[in-house]
C-alpha cells in the first residue's frame, strides 16, 4: 500500500522554518555574488542590499558581531584591508 506524501510547501507558500521561497532564492544569490569576495567586502555588500547582521553572519559563516565590526572598520578608517574568507 502506498502512502501519500506531504507537500513541500506549508500554508502560505512558505517552505520549512517559516522561510519563503523568495528568501531562499535571495540567500542563494547572495552566496553566488559574494563567493569570490573577501569576508569584509562581502559583509559590507550584503549590508548595502538590505541583509541584517544575523542573516549575513549565517551566510558567511562568521560571528554575529563580525558584520558590525566590519562596518565600524570601514567607517573609522576607510581602509582597503579586509580579512580573507575561509573556504567552505
Amino acid at each position: 500500500m502506498l502512502r501519500k506524501r506531504n507537500p513541500a510547501a506549508d500554508q502560505g507558500g512558505e517552505i520549512g522554518n517559516d522561510v519563503s521561497a523568495a528568501d531562499k532564492i535571495a540567500r542563494l544569490l547572495a552566496l553566488i555574488v559574494t563567493r569570490d569576495m573577501e569576508t569584509d567586502a562581502a559583509a559590507l555588500k550584503l549590508v548595502s542590499v538590505g541583509f541584517n547582521s544575523r542573516e549575513i553572519s549565517n551566510l558567511l559563516g562568521v560571528g554575529s558581531n563580525y558584520v558590525n565590526v566590519a562596518k565600524h572598520r570601514k567607517k573609522a578608517s576607510g581602509a582597503k584591508k579586509t580579512h580573507k574568507r575561509k573556504a567552505i
